[in-house]
């Protein structure tokens, strides 16, 4: 559960998005090797929680948004990051109501879609690429998406307009966290 904060380290700031694909996140590993006989361990989840793999997701996102490149101070970066870029990389609502009616299997997927995708909007924030979005995107993201949905777009829009004073983000900001 730990290998997307290595995998956001060794990949950082090297991928180069193609606008009109969406960004790959690759899925969890639940496996591990023995080291005498290198024999391959699952991980049996039967007895975790429901919500074990909530925020390894989330952080599996992270790790997806960082190897993208940074914005520059002209607005410019290697490749620009578009709002229509980062809204076709959404999960959609068909998805979930389609998981709803065909069993929990990929309904867990698509839930896993929308905390990665939180912790992609927390990695655009950082990368300096939310500016792309309209507040009422940020409004959309923060009263219909999960709370790792939430998390990411807070904290990404906070480490987008870090030292801007910006008075919109810092309503936003102080509406949602709690004193």
């Amino acid at each position: 559960l730990a290998l997307p904060v290595g995998r956001g380290m060794l990949t950082f700031g090297n991928m180069k998005p193609v606008p009109a694909e969406p960004l790959p996140v690759p899925d969890l590993c639940l496996a591990g090797r023995v080291p005498p006989t290198n024999q391959t361990l699952a991980l049996d989840t039967s007895e975790c929680p429901a919500d074990m793999k909530v925020w390894p997701e989330f952080h599996n996102g992270v790790s997806a948004g960082l190897r993208l490149p940074l914005q520059t101070k002209a607005g410019e970066s290697v490749s620009k990051i578009t709002r229509t870029w980062i809204v076709y990389n959404r999960p959609s609502n068909s998805n979930q109501t389609e998981s709803q009616n065909n069993g929990n299997s990929s309904e867990t997927n698509t839930q896993g879609l929308n905390h990665a995708h939180g912790g992609l909007l927390m990695a655009l924030g950082m990368r300096g690429h939310l500016t792309a979005l309209e507040m009422t995107d940020i409004f959309d993201y923060l009263t219909h998406g999960s709370i790792t949905t939430t998390v990411g777009t807070l904290l990404g829009m906070a480490a987008n307009m870090r030292g801007t004073c910006d008075i919109a983000v810092s309503k936003m900001l102080c509406l949602h966290i709690p004193s």
